[in-house]
């Protein structure tokens, strides 16, 4: 296996779990900094893998930014995990979701390369169209809206399973579960769990995500993030924009390679 392209995985893993706040709508915290863990479970190509660090998350209006400051492989060897934090190198990788626009941007401070992604582009169905040309609280065609949204949804739910202290704070824990096939395609299956914190306008401490690959040889495992210590925070603008003098790359992966190569 490409030691690499395994490690790249917490990237893509960590931005899903820093971003899965905007779910619920309008960010509810107008701003914020944590320090916290993450660690990935991994199906690769019916191969399992396991990649774990620490990680800085900063929060401001619509944007997130997590910085992964270290990688390693928990159980393997000191050379393998040695070699994780080759990867990233000094300043870690930090990764950055503009929930207004669903772009995403990564860097490596050690690389001093960037990649940037605008988000896919929506089409017009006829859905949208009617939705769009509708008068402003017309109920029929928010029902139009929301079908038109769950069309490929199989089932979903989501539940309140308690309330419980986490990481210092008073919690509500919530369990959500989604089935989704779009039309060709294998069925979809994903679970997440999340504690929201009370004092903190319900953001996640805890969020934990599973992916069941629809194939043995497909995507899939668990990932989780773990904020043990969250503020209120207002974090300068600059920190969500990529450094100047760094150069773009062309994929995600090309920004975690050893300097040098």
């Amino acid at each position: 296996m490409n030691l690499r392209k395994a490690a790249s995985l917490a990237v893509p893993a960590a931005l899903l779990l820093a971003s899965a706040p905007l779910t619920a709508g309008t960010a509810p915290l107008p701003g914020l900094r944590a320090n916290g863990t993450l660690v990935v479970n991994a199906n690769v190509q019916g191969r399992p893998l396991t990649v774990g660090g620490n990680v800085a998350l900063y929060h401001k209006g619509a944007e997130y930014r997590l910085d992964v400051l270290s990688l390693g492989f928990p159980g393997a060897s000191g050379d393998l995990s040695a070699l994780a934090a080759t990867l990233i190198g000094p300043g870690g990788v930090t990764v950055v979701y503009d929930g207004s626009s669903g772009a995403l941007t990564a860097w490596s401070n050690a690389n001093k390369t960037y990649y940037t992604e605008a988000p896919p582009a929506r089409s017009n169905t006829p859905a949208q169209t009617s939705s769009a040309a509708a008068a402003p609280g017309d109920p029929f065609s928010a029902m139009s809206s929301i079908a038109a949204t769950l069309r490929d949804v199989q089932s979903a739910t989501i539940q309140l399973v308690g309330h419980s202290p986490v990481n210092g704070h008073p919690a509500t824990n919530i369990d959500v579960q989604l089935k989704r096939q779009k039309t060709g395609k294998p069925l979809e299956n994903y679970h997440a769990q999340l504690a929201l914190a009370d004092d903190l306008d319900e953001f996640p401490l805890q969020i934990t995500f599973q992916s069941v690959p629809a194939t043995p040889t497909a995507f899939g495992g668990t990932a989780k993030l773990d904020l043990t210590s969250v503020q209120p925070d207002t974090p300068d603008d600059a920190m969500f924009r990529v450094p100047a003098g760094y150069t773009r790359v062309s994929s995600l992966g090309g920004v975690m390679k050893m300097p040098g190569i």
